[in-house]
C-alpha cells in the first residue's frame, strides 16, 4: 500500500461545519429580493481619491439609475439561462468579442448544460470605485457593481448554494452593458471550466473538464461508494452526490478559494458547501484535486470519494458539529471497510512517528488538518485509528449513534452547546460508559502496542 493513500480530503463551509478546517468556500448575502433600494451617494465607498475617477461619487439620483440599470440586466441574463436564449444573454455584455465576452459565450454554454433547479441573481450593491487608470480607458460612466446570486442543481440540491460576481458596468448609446469583471473579487465557479461536461450515474452527477475517461471512473466509484456509506451511516440522508472534477490545480485551488501553493498537494479532494447553524448541509459538493488524486491507485481513489461521500451523507442529516477527529476519523472508518488492509499499511507514518517518541497526547484538533500549517496524514491516522478503535471495543453501531448524538441528538448543557469537543465530552459517559479523558489514556497505549507489533 503506497504512502499517497495518506493523501486526503477535507471538509469544507462558510458556516457552521462538522470537521472543518476553517476555510471559506463561498460568500453569504441577501439573495432574491425584490425592487432596488435607495442607495447615497456616501454608499459609494470612499471619497475621491488620488487613484480613483470623479465618476466613482454620483450623486444619490445618478447612483439609484445605476443601481437600477444593473438590476435589469442581471434579470435579462437569468431570464436567458431559463430560457436558453444566448442572444439575449450576450446583449448584456459590451463587446462581445473581447476575451471577458468570449469567457461569457462559455459561461452561458455551461449554464445550459448543467441540470439547473435555479439561476438567480441577487440585489446589487456598490463596489469599490475604479482605479483612475481603468475609468479612463472605460469612459466616466463606468463603475463596479457587487453582484450576489444563487443556483441550484436539480434533483441534488435541496437548498440553493450562494456564489458573488463583481461586475463592471458602462452607458452606451444603447443602454448599460457589462464590461467585465475582473476590476473586483469574482470567485471561480463550476460553470467557468472551459470544456465542460456533465455526467450522470446512478447516485452521482459528476461535472467537469477532465478527461471523460475520467469522470466516467469517478462516476463509477461513486455510485459503489454511496452503497458503502450507505451500509455504515443508514439512508436517512440525500444519496445524491456532485463531484467536481477540473482539469489542472490552479482550477482546483480557484474552486476552494485557496492559493494553489498552501500545502493543497497534500489533499487529493475536498468536501465543500455552506451550512448554517442548527440547519442541515443542502447543497454539497466533492471538488477532486487532478493532480493529488490521480496518483492513488483505484483502491486509494475508492478511499478517498467513500471519505468525501461520508462527508455528505453526515453533513446533510446532522445539525451540528462534532470534533474534527471524529468526523475525519469517521470518514476515513468508512473509507477503509471492507479493503482487508492492515493498521500498519494504512497508519505505518503515524506508528514510526509512536516509535519515536513523536506520537500524539491528544486527539487531533482543527489547526492539525489544515494543510497551510502542517502535515496532515498523521493526523487523519490518528483520528482513524481512534474511530477504529471505539468500534473494536463497543461496535460500530454505538459509534454511529454517538457521532449522530454528538451532532444533534443530543441535548446538551448550554455552556457547551457550541463547543463540539464539550459536547463530546459530555456524551461519552452516556454512550461508552468512561470519559474522554480515559478513553485518550487507553488510546495512546494502544497506539504505542501498534507501534511495537508493526516495528
Amino acid at each position: 500500500m503506497t504512502r499517497t493513500w495518506r493523501i486526503v480530503a477535507i471538509a469544507l463551509s462558510a458556516g457552521l461545519v462538522a470537521g472543518s478546517v476553517g476555510l471559506a468556500s463561498q460568500v453569504s448575502g441577501s439573495w432574491g429580493r425584490a425592487g432596488v433600494p435607495p442607495v447615497s451617494g456616501a454608499a459609494f465607498p470612499g471619497a475621491k481619491g488620488k487613484d480613483q475617477a470623479a465618476s466613482s461619487v454620483p450623486t444619490a439620483g445618478e447612483a439609484n439609475v445605476r443601481i437600477l440599470a444593473a438590476q435589469n440586466l442581471l434579470t435579462a441574463r437569468s431570464r436567458a439561462v431559463k430560457t436558453h436564449d444566448k442572444r439575449a444573454w450576450m446583449a448584456t455584455v459590451d463587446v462581445p468579442a473581447s476575451s471577458f465576452g468570449e469567457r461569457q459565450s462559455v459561461e452561458f454554454d455551461n449554464l445550459i448544460r448543467l441540470p439547473l433547479g435555479q439561476f438567480t441573481y441577487g440585489t446589487v450593491q456598490p463596489a469599490p470605485a475604479l482605479k483612475l487608470s481603468r475609468a479612463e480607458h472605460l469612459g466616466s460612466t463606468a463603475w463596479v457593481a457587487s453582484v450576489p446570486g444563487t443556483y441550484s442543481l436539480a434533483g441534488y440540491d435541496r437548498g440553493p448554494r450562494a456564489f458573488q460576481a463583481t461586475y463592471t458596468l458602462v452607458r452606451r448609446a444603447s443602454g448599460w452593458r457589462i464590461a467585465d469583471d475582473s476590476d473586483g473579487v469574482t470567485a471561480p465557479q463550476l460553470w467557468d471550466l472551459q470544456g465542460l461536461r456533465v455526467l450522470r450515474g446512478r447516485s452521482v452527477t459528476v461535472i467537469g473538464n477532465a478527461p471523460e475517461s475520467r469522470m466516467r471512473d469517478y462516476e463509477s466509484i461513486a455510485d459503489s461508494s454511496v452503497r458503502r456509506v450507505t451500509g455504515v451511516w443508514g439512508t436517512g440522508w440525500n444519496s445524491h452526490v456532485v463531484i467536481l472534477t477540473p482539469s489542472t490545480t490552479a482550477e482546483f485551488a480557484g474552486l476552494v478559494s485557496r492559493s494553489a501553493d498552501e500545502g493543497l498537494d497534500q489533499v487529493a479532494a475536498i468536501t465543500q458547501g455552506d451550512i448554517s447553524p442548527g440547519q442541515e448541509a443542502e447543497g454539497d459538493r466533492i471538488v477532486i484535486n487532478p493532480k493529488a488524486f490521480t496518483a492513488l491507485d483505484r483502491d486509494g481513489r475508492q478511499v478517498v470519494i467513500t471519505h468525501e461521500i461520508t462527508h455528505v451523507a453526515t453533513r446533510s442529516s446532522t445539525t451540528r458539529p462534532v470534533p474534527i477527529w471524529l468526523s475525519e476519523g469517521m470518514a476515513d472508518y468508512v473509507g477503509y471497510s471492507g479493503l482487508g488492509l492492515s493498521r500498519a499499511q494504512i497508519a505505518g507514518e503515524l506508528l514510526t512517528l509512536v516509535r519515536e517518541g513523536k506520537g500524539p497526547k491528544a486527539l487531533p484538533t482543527t489547526n492539525d488538518f489544515d494543510p497551510a500549517q502542517a502535515k496532515i496524514a498523521p493526523s487523519y491516522s490518528a483520528s482513524w485509528l481512534a474511530v477504529s478503535r471505539l468500534v473494536d471495543v463497543y461496535g460500530q453501531a454505538k459509534v454511529v449513534s454517538f457521532y449522530r448524538a454528538i451532532s444533534g441528538g443530543l441535548k446538551v448543557d448550554k455552556a457547551v452547546q457550541f463547543d463540539p469537543d464539550g459536547v463530546a465530552m459530555q456524551a461519552f459517559p452516556q454512550s461508552f460508559g468512561i470519559s474522554q479523558a480515559r478513553f485518550v489514556t487507553g488510546w495512546t497505549a494502544y497506539l504505542q502496542t501498534l507501534a511495537q507489533v508493526y516495528r
